[in-house]
């Protein structure tokens, strides 16, 4: 079968859908407690191989690699395809106003709940002492560095950090492993996939599991293949003699990576590792279904194009962080019942909606005129005082 390409708009769309299963993923996996059938030990600790629901709920965490591995290639072809000087000022403009409006919003009112935690715990000058400091290393994003202190306010924003600080590296290692090309664009990959698993090996050894598994400079190699696979489908695409991507081959290696993935669910109570799957592992196999839903359009693609499929995958950011929100008030209420779960569900995917619609998109575009309008006039402020100071 010869190959049927993808519009350039239309390329991204199987990535922005596929978004919203991974964050649904990860929704499940901290909301099984509400399920008759799954606890809190399932969610969060290796099941025995017996135990299947265990199993699915304790994998589904591998869903973070995806996004970091996402990030470095979305970000390549953004920034890095044209082969262009990134405007350092609008890279981070960007990236603020995609991650940071909604990020405070949940911040500030998940704290709350922190607070009369540590009110009840230590008393009101301790307790106030510590939600402070907790609330301020949140707002900075940098408690996915400490996680066992300070990780305590909405547990999967320990991500966002470790996105802030491939955001820092990105404008000088993007670049750098953007020249790449050939065997050295291979052995680099070799290099950074197995560098990455040993460093996080040895980190075991020395580390706290959790901290081991949020420490951002652990998942920078997962970042890092992202990009260095943007950059070899760039290659492929600009090369003369490019061979046809058929459809075969594509559907081919979707259907390996997928399969690979659903072995390692099976696999993940014989892996006495903690956290492997967590850190990169499987990223061979995300990189698999990335090329295989940008490369040629498959019946896969087309069906990841729908616009029901893309609003929701635009909507998934929103999805991460709200559903623990939401969660929190079912378990307060005891809302734990069979009825409870399509409610918990319809709540999250209808205010990651909304959120994404009214709020989201008008606050990003907003802050990234008003970034561009700073720019400009200290632009034109430089430009006039270099003019005044000519002879």
């Amino acid at each position: 079968m010869s190959r049927t390409v993808l519009s350039d708009t239309k390329k991204s769309y199987p990535l922005t859908s596929v978004r919203f299963f991974a964050s649904f993923l990860v929704l499940f996996h901290h909301s099984v407690v509400l399920l008759p059938g799954f606890d809190n030990r399932r969610a969060h600790h290796a099941p025995p191989p017996h135990d299947f629901l265990g199993i699915l709920s304790f994998s589904f965490s591998i869903s973070v690699s995806f996004f970091f591995l996402l990030s470095g290639y979305v970000l390549s072809f953004v920034y890095l395809h044209t082969g262009q000087v990134i405007d350092k000022g609008k890279f981070f403009a960007a990236r603020f106003a995609r991650l940071y409006p909604l990020y405070i919003v949940i911040l500030i009112l998940d704290t709350p709940k922190l607070f009369f935690t540590e009110l009840h715990r230590h008393g009101v000058s301790i307790g106030l002492t510590k939600t402070a400091e907790i609330f301020a290393a949140n707002v900075l994003l940098l408690h996915a560095w400490n996680p066992l202190r300070l990780n305590q306010i909405n547990l999967p924003s320990w991500s966002l950090c470790g996105e802030v600080f491939f955001y820092l590296c990105f404008p000088l290692l993007g670049v750098w492993l953007w020249k790449l090309h050939g065997r050295r664009l291979w052995l680099m990959m070799l290099v950074v996939y197995l560098g990455g698993q040993a460093l996080f090996l040895t980190a075991l050894h020395h580390l706290n599991p959790i901290t081991a598994f949020c420490w951002p400079v652990l998942h920078l190699s997962t970042f890092m293949l992202g990009i260095l696979l943007a950059r070899w489908q760039s290659l492929q695409q600009t090369r003369q003699d490019k061979p046809t991507v058929r459809v075969l081959w594509a559907n081919t290696v979707l259907a390996l990576s997928f399969g690979g993935l659903i072995l390692s669910i099976w696999l993940s109570p014989f892996m006495h590792i903690p956290g492997l799957y967590n850190n990169g592992f499987l990223a061979p196999l995300f990189a698999g279904i990335i090329w295989g839903l940008s490369a040629v359009s498959t019946p896969l693609s087309r069906w990841l194009c729908g616009k029901w499929l893309v609003a929701l995958g635009n909507s998934s950011y929103s999805l991460y962080l709200i559903h623990m929100s939401i969660l929190a008030i079912f378990l307060h209420f005891q809302w734990t019942a069979l009825w409870s779960y399509p409610v918990y569900l319809a709540l999250c995917i209808g205010l990651g909606l909304l959120s994404f619609h009214y709020f989201e998109t008008p606050i990003r575009l907003s802050l990234v005129e008003w970034f561009r309008r700073r720019s400009a006039k200290a632009t034109s402020r430089t430009t006039t005082l270099q003019a005044a100071d000519l002879p």
